[in-house]
């Protein structure tokens, strides 16, 4: 179910409201799930464009059965096409419960009365206030039935934890516009209160200073900002993002004038970022308490430097690009689910390539190839080769009358060592014993278009059955069966 309302009134005042719900049963045995989201915003810019605010309140819940995985998959590796109802599962009667709320208002205020192509500075005033509530419960009332967990700290019969995070931030920045270099400077403060309740409370808050610089010119934008924690329970801690992307013309020598473009109107973009930060471990990697898990860790900040270059022909939809990672004192969950912080500097490296073709105007090929590898497998497992490629027809036919797209998607990883997962914790923690990936998913779909009318059709893991059995991700946790999906939209005029 979805209702979206959205008015924007005379007085430039914008009022959104919209809410979803929707479930789903799943393949398997226990692993129906609900969830309900409900958000609201509103905008408002007075009309010389002085002062203006920007709110929004954001509410999300999902409640969903725990099965932990698949028991014994003995009967489904000897037949691929047996009903998943009838696999073992692990838990018989667990269930989670998220809920997420934020809200979020955003004001600012213009000092300068009049701001026009005369204005050399423009001085502005921004205030942000920031709420985010965090809450998770974990029930299983038949642990002694399943037998699933071997420790119990607080309860040998039924499982009953829960988890608050809590959040209020104020921010107050003042910018500066240099409005003929289009430049723009930023100086702020923040401070921020965080609470955690897990069957005691804990408190501590964090005063943040941030600088910024922007600049946005006619073939190159740019930023750089920082972070720095002058007090509080994460003092010294610190970020920096720098960000840059230039838009260069392409030139052909061999025309009759250098000057004249290979393409017209065709540009190439570059792009350029760094990020580095140092920062404390989150709350629950040091303090945990459940029923089946529990520790107390004194794990010292991680440093972390990550860069990004790319180039990119929008115009002949092409894309070439490389992503690297170091992390110092990295977190991870080990083999045991519990929280290990590593002695060695991991290095990550991600190579990308990215195209799309269209022959005769109607037959386009969509192809994303990617190359990763870590320095440290065993904390840092991942595919080595990610394939995603599309391959359709789309044309107008019937005197233009229909607008048609069909065609295959195709996804493939090479074999890994994929994260499971624990449902205590709900968090991914490192295994070595079982490989998975090395499957192709292919996928069927139908897009069309008759004047007011749009319909799809869509035909999820179609080749299930015929490509062996392998299309885990997750251990114990099976990719989704073939499963046919349409939907229609009709618009009705008066």
């Amino acid at each position: 179910f979805k209702l979206l309302f959205s008015n924007t009134f005379k007085n430039k005042l914008n009022l959104t409201l919209g809410f979803n719900r929707y479930s789903g049963l799943g393949f398997f045995k226990q692993q129906q799930s609900f969830t309900n989201n409900f958000y609201a915003s509103s905008n408002y810019t007075h009309k010389n464009n002085r002062v203006g605010y920007y709110t929004y309140f954001l509410f999300n819940k999902l409640k969903h059965q725990e099965n932990g995985g698949i028991k014994n998959d003995s009967l489904f590796l000897t037949d691929v096409t047996v009903n998943k109802q009838l696999l073992p599962m692990n838990l018989s009667n667990a269930k989670r419960e998220v809920r997420n709320t934020t809200y979020n208002l955003d004001a600012w205020l213009r000092l300068n009365k009049v701001e026009d192509s005369s204005t050399v500075f423009s001085h502005f005033i921004n205030y942000t206030f920031n709420y985010s509530g965090n809450y998770s419960k974990y029930v299983d009332l038949n642990d002694t039935i399943d037998k699933y967990y071997q420790v119990h700290y607080l309860d040998t019969v039924k499982t009953r934890d829960s988890t608050h995070w809590r959040s209020f931030s104020n921010t107050i920045n003042y910018s500066i516009k240099i409005n003929p270099i289009h430049t723009r400077l930023e100086l702020g403060f923040k401070n921020e209160y965080n609470q955690v309740h897990q069957h005691r409370d804990s408190l501590f808050m964090n005063n943040i200073v941030n600088v910024g610089a922007y600049l946005q010119q006619k073939n190159y934008t740019g930023f750089i900002k920082a972070n720095y924690i002058v007090s509080g329970a994460n003092i010294g801690d610190y970020s920096i993002d720098v960000n840059n992307q230039y838009q260069l013309k392409l030139f052909n020598s061999n025309k009759k004038r250098d000057t004249e473009p290979l393409l017209k109107n065709e540009y190439l973009k570059i792009k350029f970022n760094v990020n580095y930060e140092s920062r404390h471990p989150d709350f629950i990697y040091n303090t945990w308490l459940s029923n089946h898990y529990a520790w107390s860790n004194a794990f010292v900040p991680t440093q972390k430097l990550q860069g990004l270059f790319s180039l990119q022909v929008p115009k002949a939809n092409g894309e070439v690009g490389v992503i690297y990672q170091n992390t110092k004192n990295m977190l991870y969950m080990n083999e045991l689910a519990v929280p290990q912080q590593a002695g060695v500097s991991i290095q990550n490296i991600s190579l990308y390539i990215r195209k799309e073709f269209l022959f005769f105007n109607h037959l386009g090929l969509n192809a994303q190839y990617n190359y990763q590898t870590s320095s440290y497998q065993a904390i840092v497992s991942m595919p080595n080769h990610i394939v995603n490629s599309a391959i359709y027809y789309q044309g107008n036919l019937f005197k233009r009358a229909l607008q048609l797209q069909i065609g295959f998607n195709v996804q493939y990883y090479n074999a890994f060592n994929g994260m499971a997962y624990m449902p205590a914790t709900n968090m991914y923690y490192v295994q070595t014993d079982k490989t998975v990936g090395n499957y192709p998913f292919v996928d069927f779909f139908l897009n069309a278009r008759i004047k007011p009318v749009r319909f799809f059709i869509k035909i999820d893991h179609l080749n299930q059955g015929f490509s062996g059995n392998n299309y885990y991700l997750t251990p114990g946790y099976l990719q989704n069966d073939r499963a046919v999906k349409f939907g229609l939209n009709w618009l009705f005029f008066d």
